[in-house]
């Protein structure tokens, strides 16, 4: 059985022309995510495929009448398919898994889904890097060298007040008991 899915969350998806071209397409069914407004894109989805059986072909007029992003486009395709049900777009033809191609065009999209996702995580470790390939460090400047919290910590360790041995190095006492509770690194 052929059923018809139309999306109608913005101004741009009208359920009349919609409805009308999944019903020239001889769908017995037509559904309209706008019959529970209230709810989710997702639960409205689910809502649908309580009425798809295996062996139907679930028909949308466009893929973005269906999905908003090729992720959430698998996702629901996958779904589909676990119900053992089939999917056809009007609008993209090569998009029909009936057929051997349409299976091939679903494995596309996962291999393009997962190539972003890698060249995402790519792109990220290159923007953390970035400040250190030109000798910037992430967070504030130390206020202390290394030689003068070793200093430092010399001095605490026979005795020297926290803040006579900030007003020496020119900090804050907070800085030095900073260092004496070992919350602040000793070495670069």
């Amino acid at each position: 059985m052929k059923i018809g899915y139309a999306r109608v969350s913005t101004k741009w998806y009208q359920s009349e022309v919609q409805l009308s071209q999944l019903e020239a397409q001889g769908c017995a069914k037509v559904w309209s995510d706008a019959m529970l407004p209230d709810a989710s894109a997702e639960e409205r989805f689910e809502a649908f495929l309580a009425h798809v059986s295996p062996g139907d072909t679930v028909i949308a007029t466009r893929l973005t009448s269906l999905a908003d992003s090729p992720a959430d486009l698998l996702v629901l395709l996958e779904k589909i398919k676990r119900k053992g049900a089939y999917f056809r777009s009007l609008a993209e033809p090569w998009v029909d898994t009936r057929t051997r191609g349409g299976d091939r065009v679903v494995e596309t999209i996962r291999g393009l889904i997962e190539f972003e996702l890698a060249v995402a995580d790519i792109q990220s470790r290159v923007e953390e890097d970035r400040p250190r390939t030109f000798g910037v460090t992430a967070g504030r400047p130390q206020k202390l060298s290394r030689e003068q919290r070793q200093k430092a910590l010399a001095l605490l360790k026979v005795g020297k007040s926290a803040a006579a041995i900030g007003r020496l190095l020119g900090v804050s006492r907070s800085t030095i008991s900073r260092l004496k509770s070992g919350n602040s690194p000793v070495s670069d």
